[in-house]
């Protein structure tokens, strides 16, 4: 992951039990001295890390439980700063869970609970519903709209998908209850593939009935429904989807079910480094270049003294920084975590900045 980050333009790291020691060192230091650098690891990173400027923080993959998650995302915006997380997964995520639970060595309660919670996790990734407020209402917490996320910025909407998950159903049904995402959304859009032809589906009834959707549509729909439980894993070993009880259900009309409609999303121009520091707290562009200007000198500081970045002065320092513009020492001494002994030990450096002189 780390590999495919800086290929891709990124500064990354990579941090794990089972790297050289010196090289995990190195790493670490590296993510809590310098600004911008993303460190790979995995979730049991970051639990002794004392770093309260974290902006983003990325799962790649389901998490293993509603708590984990609530833990790991707590990692960002520990300085009171906006932050921002996205959780990456996939049916196949599910899959793996699920198996996971079923495969342990436990009494049949202790796996009723496991299944229990992960039904509370996988309810939360696809809700229609506030993050925070689904999040929270987990811990029996009550909360407002946050504002902020996917869901409440208008990007999810629900819908009566019974005719989509019956389609979708059928397809499964009809294939044999043996295939995955990827082949049962091709016999729904009707691709005239070898592999289908070969199998004799492209003379099913269900063969081209949702040719009015993507193939990434009907992979959220049948993930949806893995979800809510209305299919299940046909093979541990070879995957694929089987009806349940509740996917016979629906099928067969006796049970509806509410989907989400994901809307279609613009695509983002690229950013900077400026505009990417502008969007921590909403500066303008003079603002963002001036908070890039003062992060780059406490960087060179920390490098000097041998320090983590924030030690020098909080993002929440330098944003004061960047918006109020103190024109001398007096002045700077009113900024927020600017006290007698960092004003005296970094002020002229960062008045320098400020004043655009050596």
């Amino acid at each position: 992951m780390a590999d495919w980050l800086n290929e891709n333009g990124y500064e990354a790291v990579a941090y794990h039990a089972g790297m050289d020691r010196d090289l995990r060192a190195r790493n670490q230091d590296r993510f809590l001295q310098e600004d911008g650098v993303i460190v790979a690891a995995t979730v049991a990173f970051g639990m002794g890390i004392n770093k309260p400027d974290v902006r983003f923080v990325v799962h790649a993959d389901m998490p293993a439980s509603v708590e984990s998650y609530y833990q790991e995302i707590g990692r960002a915006g520990r300085d009171g700063l906006q932050s921002w997380t996205l959780t990456l997964y996939g049916v196949e995520d599910m899959a793996l869970r699920r198996r996971q639970i079923d495969e342990k060595s436990i009494d049949d309660e202790r796996r009723r609970i496991e299944h229990t919670r992960f039904s509370r996790l996988t309810m939360l990734c696809e809700s229609a519903t506030c993050r925070r407020q689904a999040l929270l209402a987990c811990f029996d917490e009550p909360s407002t709209p946050c504002g902020q996320c996917d869901i409440c910025r208008g990007e999810v909407a629900l819908y009566d998908g019974t005719v989509d998950a019956q389609k979708a159903l059928s397809a499964v049904y009809r294939t044999g209850q043996r295939f995955g995402a990827a082949y049962v959304s091709d016999v729904l859009m009707g691709v005239a593939s070898e592999a289908i032809a070969r199998n004799g589906h492209d003379q099913i009834k269900t063969f081209g009935v949702g040719s009015d959707k993507t193939k990434a549509a009907w992979a959220a729909i049948l993930r949806q429904l893995f979800a809510a439980d209305a299919l299940a894993s046909a093979s541990d070993e070879y995957g694929g989807f089987r009806l349940t009880p509740r996917g016979e259900a629906i099928l067969l009309g006796r049970e509806t079910i509410a989907l989400r409609k994901d809307a279609a999303r613009p695509p983002k121009p690229a950013r900077t480094k400026g505009a990417q520091a502008a969007a921590v707290e909403g500066l303008d562009a003079d603002d963002a270049a001036m908070f890039a200007a003062l992060r780059a000198a406490r960087l060179a500081i920390a490098r000097e003294e041998g320090v983590t970045a924030y030690v020098v002065f909080a993002d929440r320092t330098l944003l004061e920084l960047a918006r109020q513009r103190p024109m001398s020492l007096h002045e700077m001494a009113a900024i927020h975590g600017i006290g007698a002994a960092k004003l005296e030990r970094y002020g002229e450096a960062f008045l320098a900045v400020l004043l655009n002189t050596d």
